[in-house]
């Protein structure tokens, strides 16, 4: 089990910082040096070991976990990450209603509940939702997508809310319709699996992929996107070249259970191969760097993180 190092990066000198969050939460410690929670968010032991409830499968709930001290993103504010998620015990009126990996300025708050799913009035803030309730025409009439959102702007209907939305796998409807099994479907974010996301931004476009695992999960990284090269100028959103970096949730009227398994954290640009997944061939590279700025990317495979421990 490797010890979480997140705390005192705003000021580092290192120009590359893996943040290891693998394989897992065992040694966190919420509001610690390393990780803040905010509202419902605890750690708790789950049948994937330690994981991080951002909320529970209850009620009316909104929960956060950020880094507890700013931490100093690349030139340009580029970073790449990745972090397995898992949703259970769906309930109330559907399945509701999903994560967002935030990047924020302000402080380790979570934001509105519901549809507010813990980011709603977060700014200067970017976000990207992983949202599993319908909400209606602002949000794309999906109860299973993938959008990015500005300022804490969420299914309001503003330019900022729900930007570059897609279904995930094609699966627009993953509700408790068709005698309530519609969620469970393979592809449905809300199906119990344990899922895995990458997240890449490399100063002007960003880039998303995102795996259904099965029960067991997946470290292989899809051969594309699911968001790809999506333009977009972080640093002047958020006016600055560090953030608090972390995730938030919420539940309403529909629940479930938001869980973080694993995640990993790099304040530069450098498509990340988790420990124990296979190096993709350079077809595969190829494809994933396809309008992106991969200079030295092929350099840095393989590498060994460098793991910066709290002053």
């Amino acid at each position: 089990m490797k010890r979480i190092v997140a705390a005192n990066l705003a000021n580092s000198a290192f120009a590359d910082v893996i943040i290891d969050r693998f394989p897992d939460f065992s040694g966190a410690i919420c509001n610690g040096a390393d990780l803040t929670c905010n509202g419902n968010a605890a750690l708790v032991t789950t049948s994937d070991g330690r994981v991080l409830r951002l909320t529970p499968a209850l009620f009316n709930q909104s929960g956060s976990a950020f880094s507890t001290s700013q931490i100093a993103l690349g030139a340009g504010d580029t970073f790449s990450t990745f972090f397995q998620f898992r949703f259970t015990q769906p309930g109330g009126i559907d399945p509701a209603d999903g994560i967002t990996f935030t990047l924020q300025t302000v402080s380790n708050t979570a934001g509105g509940a519901g549809g507010g799913m813990g980011y709603a009035g977060l700014t200067p803030s970017v976000a990207i939702e992983f949202d599993t309730f319908n909400n209606g025409g602002n949000d794309g009439n999906s109860s299973n997508h993938i959008a990015i959102d500005i300022d804490g702007h969420i299914i309001d209907g503003t330019s900022q809310s729900d930007q570059d939305l897609l279904n995930v796998f094609g699966n627009q409807f993953c509700d408790f319709g068709s005698g309530a099994t519609n969620y469970t479907r393979f592809g449905c974010m809300s199906n119990g699996d344990l899922w895995s996301v990458w997240i890449d931004y490399n100063g002007s476009t960003l880039g998303v992929a995102i795996a259904d695992g099965g029960p067991s999960g997946t470290l292989t990284r899809p051969a594309t996107n699911i968001i790809n090269n999506f333009p977009i100028d972080i640093g002047s959103i958020l006016g600055q070249n560090s953030a608090f970096v972390g995730f938030t949730a919420g539940t309403g009227a529909g629940t479930e259970n938001h869980d973080l398994r694993d995640w990993i954290f790099d304040n530069t640009f450098a498509p990340i191969t988790p420990p124990g997944a296979s190096v993709p061939e350079p077809s595969t590279w190829a494809l994933l760097c396809a309008g992106l700025a991969c200079i030295g990317l092929m350099r840095k495979r393989g590498r060994t993180p460098i793991r910066i421990a709290t002053p």
